[in-house]
């Protein structure tokens, strides 16, 4: 601790000290501040783009539902409360569904339901906002590939 250069009192050292810490103080409390500020209304985009994968695995056939998953980008980006989501099949016999949030697609497939082989089954997805909008298309995977289970060989001479 100093003086005071002009005079040498000791108090005028202390008042500066005093001062140093409580400008210390004071720019400590506004970055928590800011922070709080940040914590309470994130500034968050509207997505760029959304990534959907099927959770289930179930392959396209009738009797089936299928939900997929989707993922936001970037990284932090959310809807906005107003947003609205749809979703539509390519084949008017699945009717399929999207949750509020807009991440969860599932898609039931009616018993004896049998895929069209020239249009594979595709769901058009929209959200819309104020903010924007944004659609993608799902494709379910294809069922699997049936595997024989045995062979039978035939002696021809």
């Amino acid at each position: 601790m100093s003086h005071c250069p002009r005079c040498g009192n000791l108090e005028y050292a202390v008042e500066r000290e005093i001062d140093r810490r409580l400008k210390s103080i004071e720019e400590s409390q506004e970055r928590i501040l800011h922070e709080l500020h940040e914590l309470r209304h994130p500034n968050r985009s509207f997505p760029t783009s959304i990534c959907f994968k099927e959770i289930t695995m179930n392959p396209t056939i009738g009797g089936n539902t299928q939900v997929f998953t989707g993922v936001l980008a970037p990284s932090g980006a959310t809807y906005p409360a107003d947003t609205v989501f749809a979703v539509t099949s390519n084949d008017p016999a699945v009717v399929p569904t999207v949750d509020a949030t807009g991440l969860i697609v599932t898609g039931a497939l009616p018993a004896g339901w049998v895929e069209n082989t020239t249009t594979p089954l595709a769901y058009a997805y929209t959200a819309t906002s104020a903010s924007g909008s944004l659609s993608a298309t799902i494709t379910p995977s294809a069922p699997p590939v049936t595997f024989p289970t045995g062979i039978a060989f035939a002696q021809t001479q």
